[in-house]
Order: structure tokens, then C-alpha cells, then sequence
């Protein structure tokens, strides 16, 4: 049945792309197709009609391509929190050990609390966990957490969504967002104060054809990294022990 699925997904994208052949054109770094993306809601050129990826997930593809340029992980291992499908496989691929968690999901090895990590002080060689710092009551304790259970010269990529100028920590948790920390550009300050090196890696800073960027149709109040009408960049913060 899976394959069946895979087959038919597999055939959307030549469709799409015949279809909109008047669009403008891309290439996806995680899959490798060629061709118009997909438009969401208000954001255009949004998503990769093959695999299904985002612009997030491609500059952080790239990034960690960047990364994987310098080090070996293949006798390393790797800590995965809340894991994005694309990235799982990625990872198996090239780290010896890999271990995924989340607070609720099933599809992951253990259950835990980012704010209390069930593993001991450095037992990993790399930490990727995306988008999960605006949920914890404590992020510093979570990121204090990621930084524990790092070995020496690990590395934590924690991306985290920009929507304001300067950072709002929540008394109550937003009833839509479910966010505690609405990160600002001053976020970043929280990982310098753990980690010995911290590197921004931003959508300008790769090609333009794999489309990193972010649109949200005239902008709105937050999302502090404009570079143009409506058009914003993202951030992959990498750190280094």
C-alpha cells in the first residue's frame, strides 16, 4: 500500500509542473526537482510539489549540507527532536546512531520533555530540533538541556520562528500558537549565553533558484526580516560547544 502511495505522490509533481508551466521555476535541494512550486494560502512558491518540503526545511537542508561538508558523522550520533520526515531519513543515512523525541508523538524512540532530557551528559555529537523553543515554559532549560547532553565540539542547529523585533515571553500560552516565546532578533543572545560559537545562516546567503525565502502577501505586524514587498528571510541559528 505504501509503495502504491509513493508512486501516485510520486506523479503529482510532473502534473503540477505541465500544468504550471507559466510559473516561475526552481530547483529543491532535497529532492532534486526542477520546476514551479506550489503557492500556500498567501505565500508563494511555498512548497516543492514532489517531496512535499517547505522553505524552511530547504535552507535548513542546506545548511546542514554546509555542515556535513566539514565533519564525518558516520561513527557520530545524532539527537532528533520532533522529526521531519526529509530530515529523519537524511540522518539515518549519515550518523551511526540515530535517536528521535518528542513530548506526545508515537513515530519517535523516546517521549520526553525538552526542558528534561532523559540521557546523560554528552551523548550526542549533534542536536537538531526545529521550531520547538517557543513551546517549553523554560527555553533556557531546554536549551541549557540540548547543551548538556552535547559532546565536545557538538553541534545544535535550533531554528526558531522570527516574529518580532525584540522577544515576548508569554505569562500564558497562546490558546492559537500554543507558543510561550515569541522570538525576536535579540533571541539569538539566549544560545550565545550557553554555547562558545554561535552562527546565523540566512535565506540571502544561498542560491536564489531553490526559493528560501518567505511570502506572506503584505507583510503583517512581527516577522522582523523583510527583504523586499512582502517578502521575508529565514534564519537557521547553528551552535557550536
Amino acid at each position: 500500500m505504501k509503495n502504491i502511495e509513493y508512486a501516485i505522490k510520486g506523479l503529482r509533481a510532473p502534473f503540477f509542473k505541465l500544468l504550471n508551466k507559466d510559473k516561475e521555476s526552481f530547483l529543491c535541494p532535497i529532492c532534486n526537482y526542477a520546476g514551479p512550486f506550489k503557492d500556500k494560502n498567501v505565500r508563494l512558491h511555498a512548497k516543492c510539489p514532489k517531496c512535499g518540503e517547505l522553505e524552511r526545511a530547504r535552507l535548513q537542508y542546506l545548511v546542514l549540507e554546509n555542515i556535513f561538508k566539514s565533519i564525518d558523522c558516520s561513527s557520530q550520533s545524532i539527537l532528533h527532536i520532533a522529526p521531519e520526515n526529509a530530515f529523519r531519513k537524511l540522518f539515518r543515512r549519515k550518523f551511526k546512531t540515530y535517536v528521535s523525541g518528542d513530548l506526545y508523538r508515537k513515530d519517535v524512540d523516546k517521549n520526553f520533555d525538552i526542558q528534561d532530557i532523559p540521557f546523560p551528559d554528552a551523548s550526542f555529537d549533534m542536536v537538531f530540533a526545529s521550531h520547538v523553543l517557543e513551546y517549553p515554559d523554560d527555553d533556557m532549560k531546554a536549551i541549557s538541556e540540548f547543551r548538556r547532553v552535547l559532546r565536545t565540539n557538538g553541534i545544535a542547529v535550533l531554528p526558531i520562528p522570527l516574529v518580532h523585533e525584540k522577544t515576548r515571553d508569554r505569562k500564558d500560552r497562546d490558546k492559537v500558537t500554543r507558543m510561550m516565546h515569541e522570538a525576536g532578533l535579540d533571541y539569538f543572545a539566549r544560545f550565545e549565553a550557553v554555547f562558545t560559537k554561535v552562527e546565523i545562516h540566512k535565506s540571502e546567503m544561498y542560491p536564489k533558484e531553490h526559493q528560501l525565502f518567505v511570502y506572506r502577501g503584505g507583510g503583517g505586524e512581527g516577522y522582523p526580516l523583510a527583504v523586499g514587498d512582502g517578502w521575508y528571510s529565514d534564519v537557521v541559528p547553528v551552535c557550536y560547544v
